[in-house]
């Protein structure tokens, strides 16, 4: 009855919808805010979460549970943009992804609302007008980054309360020359404030001002014959220039520009972001966002996206791995928001790619630093899976499959092997899907399954304790059907991702393990890690489709020739209407290979 009652009530909200852009907040039974969205035409998306049958696991839960949807309309779709981030970041919906509050990462903090600011390092973040910088994976790192911003414009680092008190001494720091001397009056409030400022450019990586403000203060010195700060100000100046020539690195065309990738583990996604200023990297930026099951890496970039610049510098150029939802709009925002032109776009070049492929390595190694982290005791986890799930003995050797397609493109299936707890990498496979062209995880799944089973069973190898299956009781089923062909006696069962639940049977109820217990971290780690590796392999394969090109079928022409002729001409087009003389003006290409692409793309010319 309450279920009538609550379909007529949303019937009745759907036909009164306006077709103007805005943002929707759905409710559950309880009243509680569970979802929130932005829309071009409330009317129009509203009411598609009604009219589709095809909804992705999460939109299915997440309509089920819709008892109330209240509205607010806004004066364009990029005004609902902005608002929808606001919202989120305030009730923090259940079924929307969320920035991660993660105090596992230190940072540099840069005490704004002091008098006189100290550049300090730190694991809190307390809202207000300090200036934060990281985070940092390495503590030691940033506490010596810190350090050595104290030292090179000599800050104050005593939190003592200036002016110093007539019978007040100045601290060790001063009397070592580490200091500046605002305590002594040897400089003012004003000048100090300026090394801070500098101090922040520094960690921005804007070298360029830094050293003019400070050159300029050097002369001002000496003009005034003050050669003892002048001294100061010069050792400063020859410290950043060490620095900054160390910092360098070799891409030419980078200027100022972010590069932002994402990467999504079990409910967890990581995104990091590599800085670039004036040619420089100057520094990393990791965010963690939870509830992160069901959404796609540019879901949570676009989130990432909106909410890091709300207060950062935003560079002319960003750089994503893939399209990001929202792209004009988030463009037109980010640019009315720092008064110049911004560009939001995938990588293409090959430096674009290459960076990006450099913060897909270092999403990878922080998910194996966090599950490492998180992972209890091994013997514990195993002996606590035995008990949960009812194996003979703890299972020493685990396996999980996963499989990674797009639309059922370049599917693949990875295997990764856990011996006692722990990973083995000698045992990982990737199997390449042959049996499948369209989406089709359960018979994938079958496949790779079988084709294991098959190699162990003709090599006569041990076969696992436990197999793994990423999936519900449908994958389950295939699995065992699998293993039931070869008539091989081999415990299976499926972890899936909507409630954490372990399936031992495709028609039993499933095991539920509790929140943050050692074997359901296990299996996630085993599961997760999975993932990773096939979506690794899937990327490679993705990637080398999308690189290939007719002159891949130019018989004697290797690699490095594509991209000599790739890079010089721009495209296929210009190479294939180049004539011989235009071909040899590529790097590295002689005669007879010009004459052999040109009689390619030319096969009538008189030879």
């Amino acid at each position: 009855m309450e279920q009538t009652e609550t379909s007529d009530k949303i019937k009745e909200i759907l036909a009164r919808l306006p077709q103007e852009p805005g943002v929707y907040l759905m409710h559950d039974h309880e009243g509680g805010i569970i979802y929130i969205g932005k829309a071009n035409s409330l009317k129009k998306r509203v009411s598609s979460y009604f009219m589709k049958k095809d909804h992705d696991p999460k939109t299915s839960i997440l309509v089920k549970n819709i008892r109330d949807i209240e509205y607010i309309v806004t004066g364009s779709e990029i005004e609902a943009l902005i608002l929808e981030s606001n919202l989120i970041k305030k009730h923090k919906p259940k079924f929307n992804i969320r920035l991660k509050d993660d105090k596992r990462y230190p940072y540099i903090a840069v005490t704004m609302k002091e008098d006189y600011p100290r550049v300090i390092y730190t694991r809190n973040i307390n809202k207000g007008n300090d200036r934060y910088f990281g985070p940092f994976t390495d503590a030691k790192a940033a506490k010596g980054t810190a350090a050595m911003i104290n030292t090179l414009f000599k800050l104050k680092t005593c939190r003592r309360p200036l002016p110093l008190k007539d019978n007040e001494r100045p601290c060790i720091n001063y009397q070592i020359k580490k200091c500046s001397g605002v305590c002594r009056g040897i400089i003012t409030k004003e000048e100090y404030r300026s090394l801070i400022d500098n101090a922040i450019s520094f960690l921005e990586g804007d070298m360029d001002p830094v050293i003019e403000n400070l050159n300029r203060k050097m002369k001002d010195y000496s003009a005034k014959m003050d050669f003892e700060n002048a001294a100061s100000i010069r050792d400063i100046l020859y410290d950043i220039q060490k620095i900054s020539q160390t910092q360098r690195v070799d891409i030419q065309t980078i200027s100022d520009q972010d590069c932002i990738a994402c990467g999504i583990f079990g409910g967890e996604a990581l995104v990091v972001l590599f800085e670039f200023r004036h040619g420089i990297l100057t520094g990393r930026k990791i965010s963690v966002f939870d509830n992160a099951e069901y959404t796609t890496p540019d879901e949570v970039t676009r989130s990432f996206i909106l909410e890091y610049y709300e207060d950062k510098d935003i560079p002319s150029r960003i750089v994503t791995e893939a399209q990001v939802q929202d792209s004009p709009l988030i463009m037109q925002h980010l640019s009315e928001k720092s008064g110049k032109k911004i560009s939001l776009s995938i990588a293409r070049s090959d430096e674009d790619r290459g960076i990006i492929n450099m913060i897909r390595k270092n999403i990878d190694i922080l998910a194996v630093e966090r599950r490492s982290s998180e992972a209890a005791d091994p013997a514990i986890a195993l002996t606590e899976l035995k008990e949960a799930l009812a194996l003979d003995s703890e299972p020493e050797v685990m396996v999980c499959f996963d499989i990674s397609n797009t639309q059922g493109d370049e599917s693949v299936a990875s295997m990764v092997q856990f011996r006692l707890g722990r990973p083995d990498k000698e045992g990982y496979r990737r199997f390449k899907i042959r049996g499948y062209q369209g989406p089709n995880d359960p018979g994938m799944i079958h496949e790779a399954v079988s084709r294991r089973i098959q190699h162990l069973v003709n090599e006569n190898l041990e076969l696992p304790d436990l197999i793994v299956i990423d999936g519900g009781p449908t994958q389950l089923s295939r699995a065992m059907e699998a293993a039931l062909n070869f008539d091989v006696d081999v415990k299976i069962v499926s972890l899936a991702k909507r409630f954490e639940e372990i399936y031992t049977s495709p028609t039993d109820a499933p095991v539920r393990l509790p929140e943050g217990s050692p074997p359901l971290k296990l299996m996630q780690n085993i599961r997760d890690e999975a993932h990773r590796f096939a979506i690794t392999y899937h990327r490679k394969l993705r990637d080398k489709k999308l690189t290939a090109s007719e002159l891949d079928n130019i018989p004697d022409i290797g690699e490095k020739t594509r991209k000599a002729l790739l890079k010089h001409f721009k495209s296929i087009e210009n190479i294939a209407g180049a004539d011989i003389d235009e071909l040899m003006a590529a790097e590295g290409i002689g005669e007879k290979t010009a004459e052999r692409i040109y009689s390619y793309f030319n096969p009538d010319a008189a030879g």
